[in-house]
């Protein structure tokens, strides 16, 4: 599909112009994309625009883009507003069909002068049968072509597409997304949309591939019965998680003046999800936490959950945390519990669900026999395992105790890690590494803990909150398709 696909030459160019281009090479705009296709290795033919350059960062630069010597791929515009409409023409002259427009104030103004170039620009596009990312956006961003002039410095290409209507979620998700390990495939941000639409894209990451789960952050749209349709089709095979800005009146008005978007109501909008399926998150970290569980866990039967963790008290707090985010906490049969009691000491633990069991939490033996027991369990249905940061001893003043601590919390570490991967019951396994008395002392240990985690393939959140919001969201997405066969 992909190549036969008409956005495919947009998505890996083998010839870009930049229109909007300078000398300077402290420039912004066009040459701070340009600079970036340069640094990153773009591997092909790369023309700026400039009415009276010659040479732009030492490439040959054109007065126009009819008077590049081939046929182009793609134009990026980076030009003054009112200069757009005049560069569309050229497009359209040069037989250009793939551009994006970088250049801002157009509608997202308020102001009639930006309405009516962008009425202007809408026009030109229709006209000239142009395939247009933009306005007022920061567009495309594809690893594998190296089309990535915006945003952090891929590490490698995944199988993650986002599209935004915000440029600025597109350029912190490349960044708080590689941190994790997760790379895209497409990253898409669109802006006003007067030419190509989210149900455009859509449909061409539906035929993609390199794409397995589409997250979309979205203001306002239109055709919606185009993109209800393509959702409801799209979501039983690839996740689609959705972020919907501009739900409050204040949002609302922001999205005006961002997008120059109608957000709309929100009772159609709890229809859409109800009617599509499609994953609904309110952030960009919850975005990433629910693909993590998509890239890592095996679908679940239901959401009995069991909680192991420690202290009385946080496990009452547990227990109503994960109850609000929608999972369920099951009391385990009394055969579990009998085979518990055998060997746990009762003074300071509990062998209820949730499990408060301190004594066990640097002793890998002892944790691997209960695993195997509470995991049996025909009640549980995934774990959430507590990995509390900075309660379990971790700092001493002798060095010889700390060192010895340490090793007994990573050897059970690496055995949660193996449990996850390889349980005999097929039963989801996540971790939370919140920190002790939420001390900010301990947040860079904390995310070295988490990220350990994730790096070996199993998914770990920073608090019982995120784990048991992403867990609800994971299994309710499983139990909705099931519903459909």
């Amino acid at each position: 599909m992909p190549e036969s696909h008409e956005l495919h030459s947009m998505f890996y160019p083998k010839t870009v112009a930049m229109v909007g281009t300078s000398p300077n090479p402290q420039g912004w705009g066009g040459t701070s994309f340009l600079l970036r296709l340069i640094n990153i290795g773009f591997p092909g033919k790369i023309y700026p625009i400039h009415p009276k350059a010659t040479e732009v960062l030492g490439l040959k630069a054109y007065p126009n883009v009819q008077s590049v010597p081939e046929p182009i791929d793609l134009v990026i515009i980076a030009v003054s507003a009112p200069n757009v409409p005049q560069v569309l023409e050229d497009c359209i002259a040069a037989g250009v069909k793939n551009v994006h427009i970088f250049s801002s104030g157009f509608s997202e103004t308020g102001e009639e002068e930006g309405k009516k170039l962008e009425r202007q620009i809408t026009e030109i596009i229709r006209r000239g049968n142009l395939r247009v990312v933009g306005p007022n956006c920061m567009g495309l961003y594809v690893p594998a072509s190296k089309l990535a002039g915006w945003g952090v410095k891929p590490a490698g290409t995944g199988h993650l597409a986002f599209v935004s209507q915000s440029g600025g979620h597109g350029e912190i998700l490349t960044a708080y997304a590689q941190s994790f390990g997760i790379y895209f495939s497409k990253i898409i941000s669109f802006g006003n949309a007067c030419g190509l639409q989210v149900a455009d894209f859509l449909d061409y990451l539906r035929q993609d591939p390199d794409t397995r789960i589409i997250s979309i952050y979205l203001e306002g749209m239109k055709d919606g019965d185009r993109v209800t349709r393509l959702i409801k089709e799209i979501n039983r095979i690839k996740p689609v998680i959705i972020w919907k800005g501009g739900m409050t009146e204040a949002g609302s008005r922001a999205v005006a003046s961002h997008t120059g978007s109608m957000a709309g109501e929100g009772r159609i909008w709890d229809g859409f999800f109800k009617q599509t399926g499609a994953i609904r998150v309110n952030s960009l970290e919850e975005i990433i936490d629910v693909v993590l569980a998509f890239m890592y866990l095996k679908p679940c039967r239901g959401k009995q959950t069991l909680l192991l963790g420690g202290g009385g008290g946080n496990s009452v707090a547990f227990a109503d945390i994960c109850s609000r985010q929608g999972l369920e906490i099951p009391p385990l049969s009394e055969k579990t519990r009998e085979e518990l009691n055998a060997f746990i000491r009762l003074a300071g633990n509990s062998t209820r669900n949730p499990l408060d069991l301190w004594m066990i939490q640097r002793d890998t033996a002892l944790y691997r026999r209960v695993m195997d027991i509470v995991m049996a369990d025909p009640a549980v249905d995934l774990a959430v395992v507590d990995r509390v940061v900075g309660g379990l001893g971790d700092f001493d003043d002798d060095d010889h105790i700390q060192g010895d601590r340490d090793k007994a919390l990573r050897e059970v570490n690496d055995f949660l890690i193996d449990f996850a991967a390889n349980n005999p019951y097929g039963k989801p396994l996540v971790v939370t590494t919140n920190m002790y008395g939420n001390d900010l002392h301990l947040a860079g240990l904390a995310a070295q803990r988490r990220f350990e985690f994730i790096k070996a393939g199993v998914p770990a959140y920073p608090s019982l909150e995120s784990a048991a919001r992403a867990m609800t969201r994971f299994v309710e997405y499983h139990q909705f398709q099931a519903q459909l066969k």
